[in-house]
Parts: structure tokens; C-alpha cells; sequence
């Protein structure tokens, strides 16, 4: 039987920051809840989707190693 519900799951979030010089920065919560963002090295914003996931080892299914589902940004 499958316990995983959406209130059961928490979903944790990144965002994809646009920024000038048309550069992209990633925002996350680090798992003790703080703040963390890097520089992403991408041209368009589909690339940097694509390092976002890869880096924080978001699958197809959007879930990570640990189970945890993620949304992005």
C-alpha cells in the first residue's frame, strides 16, 4: 500500500533566478531550512533547469535521492 500522499509529503522548492547580463542564479533550502543560492552557468533558461536539477539530484519523477519531492521555479 502506498502512504505517500501530498499532505503526507513535503515539497520542497528552488527557484531560478533571472538576472542582468542575462546570467541565472539558483535559490534552494539547504536541509536545515537555510537559504542558499549559487550561480548557475547556463544561457538560456532551459539549460538552467537542467544543471538546477542535476545539482540537487532531482529525477524525472521529481524526486530527489532522499525521496523528498521538489517544484521549481
Amino acid at each position: 500500500m502506498n502512504n505517500d500522499t501530498p499532505s503526507q509529503t513535503p515539497v520542497k522548492t528552488a527557484l531560478i533566478l533571472d538576472e542582468a547580463h542575462g546570467a541565472f542564479r539558483l535559490q534552494y533550502e539547504d536541509t536545515q531550512g537555510r537559504k542558499q543560492t549559487m550561480r548557475l552557468d547556463a544561457l538560456s533558461y532551459e539549460e538552467a533547469l537542467r544543471e538546477a536539477r542535476s545539482f540537487l539530484g532531482i529525477q524525472e519523477n521529481d524526486r530527489d535521492d532522499a525521496g523528498d519531492r521538489w517544484t521549481m521555479w
